[in-house]
């Protein structure tokens, strides 16, 4: 036999040896013992589900329904903990008093917290309204959009404003001077803006009407992002926001604008443009709508900085002589002059 048969039979034998002791425990913990024969059998006993609800048999009165509910119990379960058996009133009550509609007007009011100081949580209707109504042509853009539409709120007299825009530091003050000041819910914002041009429409080319068109386009997507950072600071309902851009002269498109818009309340415009080459609204303007706008017209300045008050240097003080801060110099001048006031007597 060879050495590798040899070693296979050892490792076959040794396997063979460690099953039969395995086997071996087995069955002899699985015996039985004195102790062990000394513990009664357990007996499986058959009880209803509790949670199973069987409407066609009433015939069992022990499991009888409490308040609408099933409640099965037998001679070993401790129901008198139940409160829907031992005290059905009070099991009503109790049930009936997880559920609680709280009136925040009966609330208590903190004293430490102020109105001011007081969180308004902001209503799901104060949005822009999704899609706006565009009315375009070759020089002119019209964009209506609504915010914070709401049918249970209605304003029994509206108002209709209308503000110029150039988009300069003044001009954005006075609209969002308008806005937060002038409005209340139920009217009407009409914002204007002109591109500045003195050539006619029929007199362009393509070149220039498409310039003027991709201007025009411009000028109203600003004017609509301005106008709704504004309103979306404002808790105000059923406002109808108008946006024009018009290509012309900006004096006669503004006044044409008025007086096409019926019904205005008020013009409201800031009192200097952003500059003579680039301004649609410009110092001369504000001036002329007041003098020719059928509407009465608020020019408004922003409020002037305070200045700083300018702090003098302090010079420092010059020597004094000697005899000076001795304090003797005009009490020797007293004397010698009485002294010769007094020899001339």
């Amino acid at each position: 036999m060879s050495k590798s048969t040899k070693n296979r039979t050892v490792e076959s034998n040794n396997t063979w040896d460690l099953d039969a002791m395995l086997s071996q425990e087995i069955q002899d913990m699985n015996r039985d013992s004195a102790e062990d024969r000394r513990v009664k059998e357990a007996v499986i006993m058959s009880k209803p589900d509790p949670n199973q609800i069987n409407a066609e048999d009433d015939s069992d009165e022990e499991n009888r329904p409490v308040n609408g509910r099933y409640y099965y119990y037998d001679d070993d379960d401790e129901y008198e903990d139940d409160l829907a058996i031992r005290d059905p009133e009070l099991f009503k009550i109790t049930e009936s008093n997880r559920q609680i509609a709280v009136d925040q007007q009966t609330l208590p009011v903190d004293p430490s917290t102020s109105a001011k100081h007081k969180l308004v949580r902001r209503p799901p209707e104060l949005v822009f309204s999704d899609p706006p109504t565009l009315v375009s042509r070759g020089d002119y853009i019209q964009v209506t959009f609504h915010y914070g539409l709401s049918p249970e709120r209605h304003a029994s007299k509206p108002k209709r404003y209308m503000m110029m825009c150039d988009f300069g530091e003044e001009s954005m003050y006075a609209m969002n001077w308008g806005i937060g000041t002038l409005l209340r819910s139920g009217d009407e914002l009409h914002v204007a803006s002109v591109v500045g041009t003195d050539d006619e429409l029929e007199d362009m080319d393509e070149d220039e009407k498409y310039q003027l068109r991709m201007e025009l386009d411009r000028n109203s997507k600003t004017m609509i992002s301005r106008v709704k950072t504004a309103m979306d600071e404002m808790l105000l309902y059923n406002i109808k926001i108008v946006t024009y851009s018009v290509a012309g002269k900006t004096r006669e498109s503004l006044l044409n604008l008025i007086y096409e818009t019926p019904k205005l309340t008020m013009i409201v415009c800031g009192s200097r443009d952003r500059g003579a080459l680039k301004g649609m609204i410009m110092g001369s303007v504000s001036t002329f709508l007041v003098h020719n706008s059928p509407i009465p017209v608020s020019v408004v300045r922003p409020q002037k900085k305070e200045k700083k008050a300018v702090r003098h240097k302090k010079t420092s003080a010059q020597k004094l002589s000697q005899s000076v801060m001795n304090g003797h110099l005009r009490v020797d001048e007293k004397e010698g002059s009485i002294n010769r006031y007094d020899g001339t007597l």
